[in-house]
């Protein structure tokens, strides 16, 4: 089966929105020390990325003295996304929608909630390594579920059904009555 159009589209837009929304993760504190349009940008950013993470300064990458737009798992959940995003074609055919095994998904939440659990019962006080290898593991598996997902629900809601031919085997045939 060929590569459709549209799974191409599809693909494109997934990582042109991956991109842009790393890209804003970067930008915030490129352009905090800025004066004007870019500080506002920057504010507006921090103020975006504050509905999904608390983005505590001491658990948060920096640059230019200023933290990232979010926290060092975040971060690292959304390039790991980013990297098996550009991945994806180079291990999956982008027409297959088929969905590897839960097995895969299971395995990336199962280290995050261990690393975050282990942590508040305070048995062992994560680091930013331990946040990095779990949220990159769970992003970089995220997109062999989202993609195949996205290009599944366009083509059960977009593809026409396949209707028989006239004169074809599925029709029915109309025997009169005696």
């Amino acid at each position: 089966m060929e590569i459709k159009r549209y799974q191409k589209i599809i693909y494109t837009i997934v990582l042109a929105v991956s991109l842009i929304w790393c890209g804003g993760i970067l930008v915030a504190p490129l352009w905090a020390v800025e004066s004007g349009f870019k500080q506002s940008l920057s504010d507006g950013f921090y103020s975006f990325y504050s509905s999904s993470c608390h983005q505590l300064d001491e658990r948060s990458f920096h640059l230019n003295e200023y933290k990232f737009g979010v926290c060092s798992r975040c971060t690292s959940i959304y390039f790991g996304f980013l990297f098996g995003i550009i991945l994806y074609p180079f291990i999956r055919k982008l027409n297959n929608i088929e969905l590897p095994s839960l097995l895969y998904l299971f395995i990336g939440v199962v280290l995050m909630v261990i690393d975050v659990g282990l942590d508040i019962a305070g048995v062992v006080k994560n680091s930013f390594i331990t946040r990095e290898i779990s949220g990159s593991i769970l992003g970089a598996i995220l997109p062999f579920y989202i993609i195949p997902g996205i290009i599944r629900v366009f083509y059960e809601f977009f593809t026409p059904p396949n209707l028989p031919a006239a004169g074809g085997s599925n029709t029915k045939k109309v025997i009169p009555r005696k």
